[in-house]
């Protein structure tokens, strides 16, 4: 079984002590707010409006906390759009990235059509630093860990937001891209209002289809797996439902200790794949090496479609109007219950649904963005 307490990314540092000091270029964080932590980095501004204004539609109050590309690269009106939503707090991704090599420094890179370079190797400096007694950074600090995929350095970023919150507070991790909301998904939540320090809390996960796929039959999934961790823990993960890395809701004070574990895998592990975050998703829940940890209570892994979070990538044998979650007249997506989701997350996977979106749900938010400028 796992440790109580996983270490901090910060740890690797010398000399101790050292802690977060990346400040946003915009917004502030609300530390008794409840937040939603994106990476974002270099998408175009019809995805920030789609992801954006479906969740002011919901009527959320707490904070959106994004990172954007590097001031140089991030399109303009994706930093007008962005600056004029209230609640929504900014950080420029600006690393230090490699070549195919990974060691001859490089630009960050686009890809052939325009989107980040996901295979890139990246670092994070100046990211953490140590302060003095009246908080005033004194010395900035090199990245201790070797270039990643922004899959994998993201967690970091995570972790350094959470530092902003109560621990009572609820977050969610999501994929903004392929993510948008129908209704706000942190109503009816359990709340301690009157703990706002409690040592343990909540976490939920998120599973994809368990009849249309398993961690063992999924090419991805066994890849990032076996590469992890070997042939033995692929075999005895094999049959076991698919945890979604991309959507992930929890208590601070529990979401902190995930996090925290979720850079520790990638410390242990010679892994650098883009997408091993998932194995480690994985790896950590069906290996109990999260059970132990005290500031994590429980941990619930709410099935596909039966949850706030709903996750549609693997319902590919047939069409979601056929699987009875998308109705393409109204073009709402629902739970097996029939009740819409909160969130629907891997959009883009069904034609209908992908085509809906593109052709009249970015069509209507850029006129209406268009209009307003």
């Amino acid at each position: 079984l796992g440790p109580s307490s996983f270490p901090k990314p910060t740890d690797l540092l010398e000399p101790s002590g050292a802690v977060p000091i990346l400040q946003p270029s915009h917004g502030q964080h609300r530390k008794d707010a409840d937040a939603i932590f994106a990476y974002a980095e270099g998408y175009d501004l019809n995805y920030y409006l789609h992801f954006v204004e479906t969740l002011l539609a919901t009527k959320f109050e707490g904070d959106l906390v994004i990172a954007i590309a590097e001031k140089k690269i991030v399109e303009k009106y994706v930093v007008e759009y962005l600056t004029s939503v209230p609640n929504v707090i900014i950080y420029h991704s600006d690393m230090d990235c490699f070549d195919k090599d990974r060691t001859t420094p490089a630009p960050r890179e686009k890809m052939s059509r325009g989107a980040m370079n996901i295979f890139q190797m990246c670092q994070l400096h100046d990211a953490y630093g140590w302060v003095d007694s009246e908080g005033k950074v004194t010395s900035k600090g090199k990245d201790p860990r070797e270039g990643r995929v922004v899959a994998t350095l993201r967690y970091e970023w995570y972790w350094m937001w959470l530092q902003h919150y109560q621990k009572n507070s609820w977050i969610m991790l999501l994929d903004a891209r392929d993510s948008y909301f129908q209704s706000n998904p942190f109503v009816n939540l359990p709340r301690r209002k009157n703990n706002t320090n409690p040592t343990s809390g909540l976490l939920y996960f998120f599973g994809e289809n368990a009849e249309a796929t398993r961690l063992g039959k999924s090419r991805k999934n066994m890849n990032w797996i076996k590469n992890g961790y070997g042939v033995p823990v692929l075999d005895a993960l094999r049959d076991k439902p698919t945890i979604c890395s991309g959507s992930t809701m929890g208590e601070a004070v529990a979401m902190e200790q995930y996090l925290r574990a979720l850079v520790n895998e990638k410390d242990e592990s010679e892994i650098r794949m883009t997408g091993a975050d998932q194995g480690f998703h994985n790896y950590l829940y069906y290996s109990n090496k999260l059970v132990n940890v005290a500031a994590i209570s429980s941990i619930t892994v709410w099935a596909q479609g039966k949850g706030i979070i709903n996750n549609l990538g693997a319902l590919r044998t047939k069409t979601l109007a056929e699987w009875g979650n998308f109705n393409e007249t109204t073009g709402v997506v629902t739970n097996w219950d029939d009740t819409p989701s909160p969130v629907v997350h891997q959009w883009d996977r069904d034609k209908a649904l992908h085509n809906y979106i593109f052709r009249k749900r970015f069509k209507d938010l850029n006129e209406k963005w268009s209009a307003k400028n």
